[in-house]
């Protein structure tokens, strides 16, 4: 068996971690001690040193297809240059921004388009038609203003509670294109769209569904609002310049990037001590999740510098598919000054520290009603706009001195505005009931 030096250094940092490191914990349908991530870290060096497939990314930098296994329903391990990332189709991360192109194609009525993957692509010059699948594509094609050119969506889509489609509640009586995430190649020859965006894959799952429904595919990479917003961009760029909406996309990113530089002016300049510690609960994954699903590098907590006591959590038991989970026991030792809540978990997460159970009895937040709903991260992929909505409500809430001329309806708004081009706090607040105070009554 050959070691290679980062190799080493992966199962020192694991052996380091398990002796320093307070209890954290991940889990995949069940909880994993923190000891058996970092014997599972040493493991996977110590098997894998042999198997060249299970190293390295591709020359394009994304997961290469032989680490992703399509059919799985969790997730798998891999190394890359002494990091561990989870190989399931993850198209948030390993991006180079801005490495797509769209220019004039051979035939006159033809485009040749890069993909985020460097997949070359023709497609038509004018495109009329187009069909977005996956986690995130739709919402993105909300975001240009780009619904009328919707030629169908997913099954799931229709019956789901989502900004986007509160937005344009229209999209909901397309016909379907398939009864699951992806489609169905039959329905998507049948709605004949003149090509397909497709997010979260990889380039053999683009190339294969491109085979079987001779429609271009272009494949997207969603990127997030923490490590990776610039993916995210360049994929908007990318989409707004084939459907013709490259200004929209210019206005969007323009107007995102102010209200996040307003938010860092907003909170700058308060001294360390000053900062309330903070933890959002019930961060939802694939469905409603309990009080000890978080999200260690919660873009709302990063706009306004806010002390999240999550944030400490190590990188390597961060997963951005499955979800990061910590231990009851770990929340009650951080024990935040303020506790903010995932509304759309409130079913799940509220009873967790509904009055009389141990962490009501022992968390300060709870004792002190500081306990705080936001809307929801996550919903087939992050809702960008409700995540900068809650960074302006979190600032108020944890620093109301520098947030007092801030109307919350108003902004929220505002940056629903922004996003969809309509103003929707109404019908999310009647679904959910909107930024509150959660009291005890309401857990």
């Amino acid at each position: 068996m050959t070691f290679h030096v980062n190799h080493i250094h992966i199962l020192l940092q694991a052996v380091s971690a398990k002796i320093t490191a307070l209890p954290y914990s991940t889990k995949r349908g069940f909880r994993i001690s923190f000891a058996a991530i970092a014997l599972l870290s040493a493991a996977v060096v110590l098997t894998g040193c042999n198997d060249s497939n299970r190293y390295g990314a591709s020359d394009q930098g994304h997961l290469s297809e032989e680490n992703i296994d399509e059919n799985a329903t969790g997730h798998t391990i891999t190394v890359h240059e002494s990091r561990m990332d989870t190989g399931a189709s993850d198209s948030r991360v390993h991006s180079k921004p801005d490495r797509w192109s769209v220019t004039t194609g051979s035939e006159p009525a033809s485009q040749t388009v890069r993909d985020m993957f460097g997949r070359i692509v023709i497609i038509p010059k004018d495109v009329e038609r187009v069909i977005a699948l996956r986690a995130g594509a739709l919402r993105m094609l909300t975001y240009l203003d780009g619904v009328e050119l919707v030629a169908g969506i997913e099954e799931p889509e229709r019956r789901a509670d989502r900004p986007y489609l509160f937005a344009y509640p229209e999209l909901r009586e397309l016909l379907p294109v398939g009864p699951q995430m992806g489609g169905d190649p039959e329905l998507l020859v049948a709605a004949a769209p003149d090509l397909i965006f497709l997010t979260f894959t990889s380039r053999g799952q683009a190339d294969e569904l491109q085979e079987r429904t001779d429609i271009p595919v272009i494949a997207l990479e969603y990127g997030d609002f923490s490590e990776n917003r610039e993916t995210f961009f360049s994929s908007l760029r990318l989409m707004a310049e084939v459907i013709g909406k490259t200004g929209r996309a210019d206005t969007l990113i323009a107007d995102i990037r102010s209200s996040i530089a307003e938010l860092k002016e907003r909170t700058s300049g308060i001294p360390d001590e000053e900062r309330p510690r903070v933890y959002i609960g019930g961060v939802s994954y694939r469905g409603a999740r309990g009080i000890t699903s978080t999200e260690p590098h919660y873009p709302p907590f990063r706009f306004i510098q806010a002390n999240n006591v999550a944030g400490s959590i190590h990188q390597r038991l961060i997963n951005p598919i499955q979800g990061t989970y910590i231990d009851r026991e770990q929340l009650i030792v951080w024990d935040p000054d303020v506790l903010f809540v995932d509304l759309s978990s409130l079913g799940t997460a509220g009873p967790d520290i509904r009055p009389g159970t141990p962490l009501a009895r022992s968390l300060s937040a709870v004792r002190n009603s500081e306990v705080y709903g936001v809307l929801s991260f996550n919903n087939y992929a992050a809702n960008y706009e409700a995540i900068l909505a809650n960074a302006w409500y979190a600032g108020t809430v944890l620093y109301p001195d520098r947030f007092d001329d801030i109307i919350l309806s108003d902004k929220a708004n505002q940056i629903f505005q922004m996003f969809f081009g309509r103003t929707i706090y109404n019908d999310i607040q009647t679904r959910y009931g909107g930024y509150r105070r959660l009291n005890p009554e309401q857990l």
